[in-house]
Parts: C-alpha cells; sequence; structure tokens
C-alpha cells in the first residue's frame, strides 16, 4: 500500500479480496482503491475511510495536470498532480 497525502493507495490484484470486509474477489482486471487515511473504519480494514475505486488501466491512460477529484461533493478527496504522479509510478512499478 502507498501513502499520497491523506491517502492510502492499494492495488487490488485478480484473486484478491475487496470490499467492505473484503467480502469480494476480483476476478477481473487489477482496481486501485484510495482510502481516507485520517478516518479509521473497521469495514475497511484498519486502512481507513474508503473513498473510489477504479481500474488500473483507467487511471494510467489518464493525465493529471490538476490533479484528480475523487468525489466531487467532497472538495478534500482530491489528490494532488503530484501526488498523481506518485500513485501512476506505483502501479506501473506493481
Amino acid at each position: 500500500m502507498l501513502q499520497v497525502e491523506k491517502f492510502n493507495v492499494r492495488i487490488v490484484n485478480t484473486g484478491d479480496k475487496y470490499g467492505r470486509f473484503d467480502c469480494l474477489t476480483n476476478d477481473g482486471e487489477q482496481l486501485v482503491e484510495f482510502y481516507d487515511r485520517r478516518y479509521d473504519h473497521a469495514a475497511d480494514m484498519g486502512r481507513g475511510q474508503f473513498v473510489e475505486r477504479y481500474f488500473t488501466s483507467t487511471i494510467l491512460q489518464g493525465q493529471y495536470p490538476n490533479g484528480l477529484s475523487l468525489d466531487c461533493g467532497i472538495t478534500a478527496w482530491s489528490v494532488s498532480a503530484e501526488g498523481m504522479r506518485q500513485v501512476i509510478e506505483y502501479l506501473r512499478s506493481n
């Protein structure tokens, strides 16, 4: 797991568990999840409050000169351009 700004960024490979209490199994392509690590929620297994999940391929196809808003309704849930550079490096190395 990678820490970027206030987020824990987690890769979910095919076969890995994910979702509330890790009750789902990823049977598709690789995913990337963002958790707000400032909030501890038991349902998120100590990762922080779940914010958003994307296909890794979606993140890698994008460009983020202004960063990425993970939730348009909550401005605090945004990753800066530098943070997204770190996320992309992390995804490419795993």
